[in-house]
């Protein structure tokens, strides 16, 4: 078994370069060695696992599902390498952190909690990703993001998914619309208004938190809840929106809140693997995010 690893390990670049490539010329490009060798390496490989990787179909090799298994731990194994490779030679808050987050969590916590992380470790390259949750922990599993942020309570045993802080949210209507001036609200006169809503999350529910048990009308649909913010300036429509993300209209008197207390506060949650370390830039900016949510919810008024 272990001559059997020791060569296995030998023939990893060549499967990892055919598996994300489906194509032996471009792999051996990759390589820089030829497409006979590579395809050596390859057999090589498979006899030793004793399992086929690869359907072979017209001339082309495609991943059957021992090799897409075989790939995404390979993925993760290398990235990991990668990662501490990174941590031994150089300082671990330097080069490259890859982010995954989207939306409001984007903009009002992981980007300014980013930047002021930049201001102690100006060597630190942030790539802020769009992705939604389950993409995101496949992204981490796969090593190719360090930290990953959503509003679901997702689980995943290869990660540590932690709560990070919350955000309040309420009923917002823009100025011009019928409800912006009109005095003592119940909620019948809601009922008869149309929302403005964001799409279904991953968990399955709407993700601006609206009560699943209330029925609203409905008169749009988007994709980034941060559009409701331009949309409920214009009147037409009744929307959810955080209360940070509406915090300057309604200062300006653009917005009015709604005296409906109906919404529960919306979970913020930071997502690594179980592996990296204390101190791995990953952790280091989920702290930093934590922090950071913290002194919002401290600006927001009852």
């Amino acid at each position: 078994m272990d001559d059997t690893l020791r060569a296995v390990w030998n023939w990893l670049p060549a499967f990892r370069a055919v598996a994300e490539t489906e194509h032996l010329p471009s792999a051996a490009k990759r390589l820089h060695v030829t497409p006979p060798a590579v395809s050596r390496s390859i057999k090589l490989l498979e006899e030793a696992l004793e399992a086929e990787l690869f359907n072979r179909t017209g001339g082309r090799l495609v991943l059957n599902r021992a090799g897409q298994e075989f790939l995404s731990t390979l993925q993760s194994a290398m990235g990991d390498l990668d990662r501490a490779v990174e941590r031994v030679c150089e300082d671990p808050l330097s080069g490259s952190i890859r982010v995954s987050c989207l939306g409001v969590l984007t903009d009002y916590f992981v980007l300014p909690a980013i930047l002021g992380l930049l201001d102690d470790y100006p060597r630190l390259i942030p790539h802020l990703l769009t992705q939604r949750p389950l993409l995101s922990n496949e992204s981490l599993r796969r090593g190719e993001v360090d930290a990953a942020f959503y509003y679901e309570p997702l689980t995943d045993e290869a990660l540590e998914i932690l709560s990070i802080g919350e955000i309040t949210a309420s009923v917002y209507c823009g100025r011009g619309h019928p409800l912006f001036d009109r005095p003592d609200l119940t909620l019948d006169d809601l009922s008869t208004h149309p929302f403005s809503i964001p799409q279904i999350g991953d968990s399955g529910q709407v993700m601006d938190g609206w009560p699943v048990h209330l029925d609203r009308s409905i008169g749009m649909r988007i994709t980034l809840l941060t559009t409701n913010l331009a949309i409920c300036r214009q009147g037409r429509f009744l929307t959810v929106l955080p209360d940070v993300v509406a915090l300057e209209a309604l200062n300006n008197g653009e917005l009015r809140r709604l005296p409906f207390d109906l919404l529960d506060p919306i979970p913020l949650f930071g997502a690594l693997r179980r592996r990296d370390p204390p101190g791995s830039s990953g952790r280091v900016v989920l702290d930093a995010v934590r922090r950071y949510a913290a002194e919002v919810a401290e600006q927001i008024p009852p």
